[in-house]
């Protein structure tokens, strides 16, 4: 009796084995690509139906969901990043404080994003872009992948060097977008209900999903609800604070891609679930199933395998309907005013980058002006008699009341939009105060470093000693409390006023110390600032920087 109940059990061990083996082997390595692109939605919303339809390519059905939704910064930790995710979904972090550490985590920018609403431009019947209302901005992102909608757009615009005036592309909505949406819909869905009715388990859900998703009109790029938002991009070789921009390529009113909404996060990662379960549970069955149940089950899947890969063939791509975008070229003064403040905000997104990957880090940038304002008058010199001085010591104080500084990010990107030449760095110690006068706001022109206390020094090093006196621009610091901002605005002759912030603030009424020319480069020189600049001919190359940023970003107001 003992050893026919042992016979027994390693008879059923030996099944279930075996079973586990044949089944894995199936569900993994037999249309796992077509599964993956159908789940990812590269054929619409049906595809999350078609794309399980089968238990071939279960696994990867199971990775595609993973890898979907989790958010872009964290796909190359968790292992599930790949060229196929990059292209459906591409990778956009939103510009904010709270992504800090996630950006750190992702490298190879390639361009930035503004999400926008629709409703800021109509089109006449020539199809030239017109004014109707302003703009309406939504996000700021920095992309480190475009989808492959975008991707087809950009490769359509020649790559050219950057020239004086900005050439925008426009991408013109197509007329019969709506027309061919609803053609597509019936297409996809032909089919696939009379199919899931057979199996109900894990198709179940994702024909809930992509039902829900379709009626949200999340189904495909060409849809209504999609058509309510644009996305606004520059791409190319984006200039950061240590390095100058090279080629880019601006467009307005590319398409935003729809699965970066919540619900389709949702059904992907429900869907995870729901896959691995399903596939689980097909393990335990059919391993106690005898070879004729098990071949059934086989002669099945192939069966959907087909329809899925007919599905998948014949099915156009979400992509599709860009393939042939309608691009209109305009140079800056062919722009209306709306378009303009678009670009703009392509400017400002490109600069709050510039403050997140900032060597200096974002910190330094709390009280820097982040937007274009209305025109400032320019100022090259600060006249000193017009605002009021008194006597400390040996030292002349005067006293300032500064409203907004522009700072090296929004000049630096300034510059580079609109086609003006820059060195690496040229920019970096670049500003310009705003002041409060009895003739109004003016803009000056200015220079400022950014020094904390210096590390320990090696007393018996003497040539690492004299690098510390003096170290090169791009370097770390210790953190936000132990730094301060000194600024240096040039007056009339050769007469410069110099101010320091207090707890890294500089706004509001401050007091400065009128210098020769001479005593900043004492000042300099002596190391106690612990900078790069050691005489006030870099002080006053760095102006000269200054106002042809600020004279870059002023021309993005005309």
């Amino acid at each position: 009796m003992v050893n026919v109940s042992s016979s027994t059990a390693a008879e059923a061990s030996f099944n279930f084995g075996g079973g586990l083996i044949e089944i894995a082997a199936l569900t993994a390595l037999i249309g796992s690509t077509t599964a993956e692109s159908l789940v990812l939605g590269n054929r619409g919303a049906a595809g999350l139906l078609w794309g399980t339809m089968s238990s071939f390519g279960a696994l990867s059905v199971i990775k595609a969901c993973i890898a979907a939704a989790t958010p872009g910064w964290l796909r190359d930790t968790f292992g599930v990043r790949n060229k196929e995710t990059d292209d459906a979904l591409g990778i956009m972090l939103t510009l904010s404080d709270k992504n800090v550490q996630s950006r750190r985590r992702t490298t190879g920018i390639c361009g930035v994003a503004c999400s926008v609403s629709k409703d800021h431009y109509a089109c006449s019947e020539k199809g030239q872009a017109m004014a109707s209302s302003d703009t309406t901005e939504i996000s700021r992102h920095d992309v480190y992948a475009f989808d492959q909608s975008v991707s087809g757009i950009l490769d359509l615009i020649p790559s050219e060097e950057t020239k004086e005036l900005i050439e925008v592309y426009l991408l013109l909505p197509d007329l019969y977008r709506q027309e061919k949406a609803t053609r597509i819909r019936r297409k996809d869905y032909c089919e696939a209900f009379m199919l899931c009715i057979v199996s109900f388990c894990c198709w179940a859900y994702f024909l809930c999903a992509s039902i829900i998703l379709d009626a949200a009109g999340l189904s495909r790029e060409i849809s209504r609800r999609a058509s309510e938002r644009e996305l606004d991009l520059l791409a190319g070789h984006l200039p950061t604070p240590l390095k100058a921009g090279g080629q880019c390529k601006l467009v307005l009113g590319a398409p935003h891609n729809v699965r970066h909404s919540k619900l389709w996060k949702i059904a992907w990662g429900f869907g995870s679930l729901v896959s691995t379960a399903s596939v689980i549970a097909a393990y335990m069955a059919l391993s106690s199933q005898g070879p004729k149940v098990f071949a059934v089950w086989a002669g099945f899947q192939c069966l959907w395998l087909m329809l899925r890969s007919a599905f998948f063939h014949f099915a156009e791509n979400t992509d599709r309907i860009f393939q042939h975008p309608i691009l209109v070229k305009k140079e800056w003064t062919g722009l209306s005013r709306p378009l303009k403040a678009r670009v703009r905000g392509i400017v400002q997104t490109l600069s709050l980058y510039q403050m997140h990957v900032h060597p200096r880090d974002l910190y330094s940038y709390e009280e820097d002006d982040r937007t274009i304002r209305d025109k400032y008058t320019l100022r090259l010199t600060l006249p000193p008699a017009s605002l009021p001085t008194h006597r400390e010591g040996d030292s002349v104080i005067i006293t300032l009341s500064i409203s907004a500084v522009i700072g090296d990010t929004l000049l630096s990107s300034a510059t580079f939009i609109t086609g003006r030449k820059f060195a690496s760095l040229d920019q970096y110690d670049t500003c310009v105060v705003i002041i409060k006068t009895n003739e109004g706001d003016i803009a000056i022109p200015a220079a400022r470093i950014v020094t904390g206390k210096p590390p320990s020094r090696n007393a018996n090093n003497v040539e690492a000693g004299f690098e510390l006196d003096l170290p090169p621009k791009g370097t770390a610091n210790r953190g936000k409390f132990d730094l301060t901002w000194w600024y240096w605005i040039p007056c009339e002759g050769d007469v410069w006023l110099e101010l320091h912030t207090t707890n890294m603030q500089i706004l509001g009424e401050r007091r400065a110390k009128i210098l020769t020319g001479a005593a900043v480069t004492k000042h300099l020189a002596s190391g106690e600032l612990h900078v790069s600049i050691s005489e006030v001919s870099h002080v006053m190359e760095t102006v000269q920087n200054s106002r042809l940023g600020f004279e870059a970003l002023q021309s993005l107001l005309r």
